[in-house]
């Protein structure tokens, strides 16, 4: 859309006498034209793979390396024509140099497109299967029109960058829609969808429903404020996230301090196993980002394989057994307050 603005902008400006101003508008045109595969590749970054990512300053120098070389030259390209140059017509025509953005468009493309299919591999849900095969044709079909017709194919460009900014307007209201601010994690609204689509068409025998809830949550945040609860409630996303990386457990917050996890073990030892190693990866990173705060969980199990169950019916179910350790856990604190004094 900014691209069509300069281009009507420079209608009303004869080539003829303002031959810098057209130079100028190309230049532009060709940062925004790269720019966008970058921004394709960030969203499906923080879609689909890790937000944590953009922390790593080397991956975000190795993202904007291709973006800041490409603004470079088409800078220069305004004295030297490494990029672009302009015809007698006032036409933008390709540099010597312009092969390097066209590189650049296609290391986009093949790390939006790795991503994908990485994410496609690994995942089990075909519901997510499918949003990863709709979110890679939309990455290849921009990146392929761009390095197969190049920028200076104004009108296919064109039809690539409308229907790649629409598929970006789509996922970035989806993510409003289904995604926690606070924590990064899978909101309420999504947990539902997905459980109800596990109950409605997967084999559920190994398939677990886990309820979380930190302990004394509303002590936290009156004896620490509510700036350390907010953090409390993103170590305890982060540690879980930690391990639904390594065994594709899908992770949520339904509410307040109440998560829910839904996994799959050949036994209800492993899911004991995983609450376990959760506890540990909390007790860790609780140590270095909350030293002075005791974060505790409790935790509540049930099978999804009940037959005649509703959706209703098995989330209340893990919510009565979260909640009776819950009280066994405040009982367990209680006494051994009783026995220090």
């Amino acid at each position: 859309m900014i691209i069509d603005v300069f281009e009507l902008v420079s209608v009303f400006f004869p080539f003829s006498s303002f031959f810098f101003l057209h130079s100028l508008i190309v230049c532009v045109e060709i940062v925004l034209w790269i720019y966008l595969p970058y921004v394709c590749l960030r969203l499906i970054i923080w879609r689909f793979l890790d937000q944590r990512y953009f922390k790593i300053a080397f991956i975000r120098n190795l993202m904007l390396f291709p973006l800041i070389i490409t603004t470079f030259l088409s800078v220069l390209s305004l004295f030297n024509n490494f990029l672009f140059k302009l015809n007698l017509f006032g036409e933008a025509l390709a540099g010597e140099y312009f092969f390097i953005v066209e590189i650049f468009v296609l290391l986009y493309t093949l790390a939006g497109l790795c991503i994908c299919f990485y994410c496609i591999f690994s995942e089990n849900n075909s519901s997510s299967k499918s949003k990863l095969l709709v979110a890679a044709f939309f990455v290849a079909l921009l990146g392929g029109i761009q390095y197969t017709f190049g920028f200076f194919m104004n009108n296919l460009y064109i039809v690539a960058a409308t229907l790649s900014v629409v598929f970006l307007y789509v996922t970035a209201q989806e993510n409003r829609i289904f995604i926690d601010p606070l924590t990064g994690l899978n909101n309420r609204n999504r947990f539902r969808i997905y459980l109800s689509s596990i109950l409605s068409n997967y084999v559920k025998v190994n398939m677990y429903l886990t309820y979380v809830d930190i302990d004394d949550f509303k002590r936290i945040n009156d004896e620490h404020g509510h700036i350390v609860g907010d953090l409390a409630l993103r170590v305890v996303a982060e540690s879980m996230l930690d391990l639904s990386r390594k065994f594709n457990y899908f992770i949520a917050r339904i509410g307040g301090d109440e998560f829910a996890i839904i996994s799959s073990h050949t036994s209800v030892s492993d899911v004991d196993l995983m609450i376990s190693d959760i506890k540990n990866v909390l007790k860790q990173k609780a140590k270095m980002s909350l030293p002075d705060v005791s974060v505790n969980l409790s935790f509540g199990t049930t099978n999804l394989n009940q037959t005649g169950k509703t959706l209703n019916e098995i989330t209340r179910m893990a919510d009565n057994n979260m909640y009776t350790q819950k009280r066994a856990n405040k009982q367990g604190r209680n006494m051994d307050r009783e026995n220090q004094q």
